[in-house]
């Protein structure tokens, strides 16, 4: 697990930027030269980043994109922490949690019909875990791009990993409940343990998957090589 602790505001419970120093470009319609504070790290990664993003280009929106791709410390931790020697080629699998939705996203989200090349086998893991989880209490996943489901999002950070590495099954889900409940980025304490558990049977099959891929399999195939071969002779 990689935590970027976000900070806590004390004034604005949804605050979902960093607190990056302010930034006086901000406009709304009837204003400019604004100033708000904070980049949305999850709209700071290089993929898709251009300074006409709207409203990803208002320092005033909550999802300030950030004044260029990597400006910020704490994306910048992660890249590099995906990059890194010790890192690279070794991740299989990363999946972000957010609230709210009951999606299960996958890449790529920065254009609408954007889909990278092994899409179908992400699709078709994405399809038995979402089971996996409807087994448990009936709550059911919408599978796709946010770019499809929802519309574009530029400079994400799975989009970014799963484009920039050899991380295959790479997704965000947008967790209980769905679209249709009002105010719900506050999870209700009541629901913590329920969705806990039905996302972590989820979660296993994506674990399950890679553990087939990169351990079991290869076992097979080298116990299969090294088998002993006869030949009858006439």
């Amino acid at each position: 697990m990689f935590k970027v602790v976000k900070c806590i505001h004390f004034q604005i419970r949804q605050w979902r930027k960093n607190r990056a120093p302010t930034n006086c470009s901000g406009y709304t319609a009837l204003a400019k030269n604004i100033c708000c504070e904070g980049v949305d790290l999850n709209r700071n990664y290089d993929l898709g980043f251009s300074q006409k993003n709207y409203p990803f280009n208002n320092p005033c929106s909550d999802e300030f994109q950030g004044p260029f791709p990597f400006s910020e410390p704490e994306s910048r931790a992660v890249r590099d922490f995906v990059l890194s020697h010790e890192i690279y080629g070794r991740l299989h699998a990363l999946v972000s949690m957010h609230t709210h939705g009951q999606l299960w996203i996958l890449p790529y989200n920065h254009h609408k019909r954007t889909y990278p090349e092994d899409f179908r086998e992400l699709e078709s893991l994405a399809s038995r875990a979402a089971d996996k989880v409807y087994s448990y209490r009936e709550t059911k996943y919408r599978i796709g791009t946010a770019a499809d489901m929802l519309g574009t999002a530029t400079g994400g950070a799975t989009d970014w990993i799963k484009k920039n590495t050899p991380t295959k099954y790479v997704y965000v889900l947008e967790l209980p409940p769905d679209m249709s409940t009002w105010f719900a980025f506050q999870i209700k304490p009541h629901w913590l343990i329920p969705i806990g558990k039905e996302t972590w049977m989820g979660i296993k099959v994506i674990i399950d998957q890679v553990i087939e891929e990169t351990i079991n399999e290869p076992r097979r195939r080298a116990a299969a090589a090294a088998a002993p071969t006869f030949r009858v002779s006439n």
